[in-house]
């Protein structure tokens, strides 16, 4: 009695998810271009079971499909209102996912290849600044023998202004010490010429003086006449 109120129930419920998904189906299927032939729905299917091969997968199914049958026989599980409105909701999600799933793998698609986009640019750009970097760091290969090249110029030519500068001082000090000196020498020749001067002056006054006396130019006379007549004794004239 139990095992045909199972399957009475078990037809209601097949018959009631059968028109269930004709009416999900209908709607769903306007949309699409063309419908699904039989040999497509069992491959989707088959190819919706999460396994790699072919008979693990039909296994997979057969063996659903038998544990199911099993349960509903044995009363373990019996198919009701809610087994239905659970098989028309993963019809609709399935319906769903698949009207989306285009869109999403686009867009999906589409943002994955700008990232890519980016990120190839910017390896791009990083490659050409590292390349320059190392373009211009070749350019500076032959910076150590130049600078050191630059750096002899430099010593020789501190070197060479160290020597003009020490002559230069050394002129500076010669020309110091002969501007000294000939102020002393032009000193000295100064007070000799005053000293001579003066002199003169002294032994012209001096003579004066005495020639102004008259004795005194007698006596010279008087001299001169004796020298003059002794001069004259001598036949020196």
């Amino acid at each position: 009695m139990s095992s045909r109120f199972a399957l009475r129930s078990l037809r209601s419920a097949g018959i009631r998810s059968a028109a269930l998904p004709r009416a999900l189906a209908v709607p769903s299927s306007r949309g699409y271009a063309s419908q699904q032939s039989p040999d497509e729905k069992a491959a989707s299917l088959i190819n919706a079971v999460p396994t790699s091969s072919l008979w693990t997968k039909t296994g997979g199914v057969v063996l659903g499909t038998a544990v199911t049958a099993a349960a509903v026989s044995t009363e373990l599980y019996v198919a009701n209102e809610e087994t239905v409105l659970a098989v028309g909701f993963f019809i609709i999600v399935a319906a769903v996912g698949r009207s989306i799933g285009a869109p999403y793998s686009s867009w999906a698609t589409g943002h994955i290849d700008r990232i890519k986009g980016i990120l190839n640019s910017a390896r791009e750009e990083h490659t050409s600044a590292i390349t320059e970097r190392i373009t211009s760091v070749s350019a500076l290969k032959d910076v150590v023998p130049l600078t050191e090249q630059l750096y002899a110029v430099a010593k020789e030519t501190a070197t060479l202004e160290h020597e003009n500068f020490r002559l230069a001082q050394e002129s500076a000090v010669k020309a110091e010490l002969k501007s000294v000196l000939d102020s002393w020498v032009r000193f000295e020749q100064q007070q000799r010429e005053a000293e001579q001067v003066a002199l003169v002056a002294s032994v012209k006054a001096g003579v004066e003086e005495r020639l102004a006396d008259a004795g005194f130019r007698k006596q010279l006379l008087e001299e001169a006449l004796g020298q003059v007549e002794q001069l004259s004794r001598a036949k020196a004239i």
